[in-house]
Formats: C-alpha cells, structure tokens, sequence
C-alpha cells in the first residue's frame, strides 16, 4: 500500500495567531475516507503561530519569505497528488475534501478549480429555513458581486482562482513553473491562474475553472477600496509585466 497521501493541503501563515487555530479546526474535522497532508508554511513570524500551528499540523519555516516563495517551498515539501493551497483565516465545510477529490477524479480534464468564496465578518443575523442555515452580513451584496465576477470570467475563457483556497494537480502545477511574486506582491493568484490558463492553450487540453456549487469562508480583513484599487491599476498599467511572469515555466523559489 502506498504511503502517498492523495491529498496535500499547504496553508501559508505569518504573524496569523488569530486565525490559524480555527482554519486547522477546518481542516481536522474533514469527514473523508482520504488520506492526506496538512503543511503549514510559516514566513518567519513574531507571534503565536507556529506554536498554535504545531498543535494541528506539520510545521516548515520556509527559507525565504513571501507568500510565493512559502507556497512553492511547500509544494516542494509535500508529494499529494492533488495540492490544496488556502490562507490561513480560510475556512471549510466538513466534506470539502471528499467533494473535491471526487470531482477531480470524475472530471479528468480539469487541472485547477477554486471554490465560491464568501466573506465571514460582520454577521448581522443568522436564521433557519427547514433544514438550512442562512447568514445575512454587511458582505452579502459583496459576495454575490464576487460570485458574478468569478462566473463572467469563467465564462469568458479567462478564469481566474480564489487566492484563499485554489486547488491543482501537482504535475500540473509543476508544468505551470509554480507560484510567481507580481509587482509589490498583490496578485500572485491572478498569475498563477494566467500560467494555467497559458498551460491549457500551449497543451490545447486542460480546465481551469471555479466551482458555483462549492463554497469556502474567508476573512474580510483584507477588503479595502484602496487595496482594490491598486490591485486593479496594477494589472492594467502593469500587464505585460503579469504575461510575462505567467509564461516563465521556471518554478520561483522551490528548494
């Protein structure tokens, strides 16, 4: 019997100590007939983290920082067949491995998904309908946009995966060249989604897509219009910049 887990699950963290447990807890209580593996990557923190970390999960300080460098170290450290990759105040439902394994292992020709994201701070009210548990927050509106915006691009042939949970194939992930870092660090999951979308038209196989049915909980602590904004003039003023990082099959800061 091999002792390859089927799945690796890579959480970079730095200076996390008020998320981490709970995201863990996450990934602990998965009801799965899987074997898999849980790394958490760690950017040389100041806090807590790598203490509450090790109370969960395998630990690794990742010798260079950065959240790409983290994540391609991790990949180097892991040896799953299927990678996935979530931040650490990511949160997920108790099957959420067992529905993405059986996803990927119906659907041969898809390389990478991400599931919806919806943000978690802020709750407002919480009610029932029959059996489910609805959650109204000041980021319900925001999470329909996001929703929409995910499925257009979809749709558009130009998807693009959810930073806080993306899952591949590994030999997938390594013909892409791995995780770059794009100019002042935002947008390593656009050029990470432009190198798969890159692979499928070099490979005329292959698909990328976001998963309408599956969703995830993240923190909305990173969600500010002037981060939007720069994100966004980045990738206009600077695409060209994005293409060519996206192209460069070199994996960046594997060991």
């Amino acid at each position: 019997m091999s002792n390859i887990p089927e799945i690796s699950v890579i959480i970079p963290t730095y200076n996390e100590e008020k998320y981490i447990r709970n995201t863990l807890l996450s990934v602990k209580q998965q009801q799965c007939n899987l074997t898999y593996e849980v790394v958490v990557v760690d950017g040389h923190s100041t806090d807590n983290t790598i203490n509450i970390a090790k109370e969960y999960a395998k630990v690794l300080i990742s010798p260079k920082k950065g959240k790409a460098n983290q994540l391609n170290y991790g990949c180097s450290k892991t040896s799953g067949d299927l990678i996935i990759f979530l931040d650490a105040d990511t949160l997920l439902c108790p099957d959420f491995f067992q529905r993405i394994y059986e996803i990927f292992k119906v659907r041969k020709k898809l390389y990478a998904c991400s599931a919806r994201v919806n943000y978690y701070n802020g709750k407002v009210l919480s009610f029932r309908v029959a059996s489910k548990k609805l959650t109204i927050t000041q980021f319900t509106l925001l999470n329909f946009n996001m929703h929409i915006f995910y499925l257009l691009k979809s749709l558009l042939g130009y998807p693009e995966l959810a930073g806080c949970n993306m899952i591949v194939r590994r030999d997938v992930f390594l013909k892409t060249g791995g995780f770059k870092t794009p100019p002042n660090s935002l947008g390593i999951d656009k050029v990470f989604s432009d190198s798969l979308i890159y692979l499928t038209k070099k490979l005329n196989k292959g698909k990328v897509r976001t998963l309408n049915f599956i969703s995830v909980l993240t923190s909305a602590r990173n969600l500010t219009m002037k981060r939007s904004y720069k994100r966004i003039n980045q990738y206009f003023l600077k695409k060209d910049i994005y293409y060519d990082l996206a192209k460069n099959e070199e994996l960046a800061g594997a060991i």
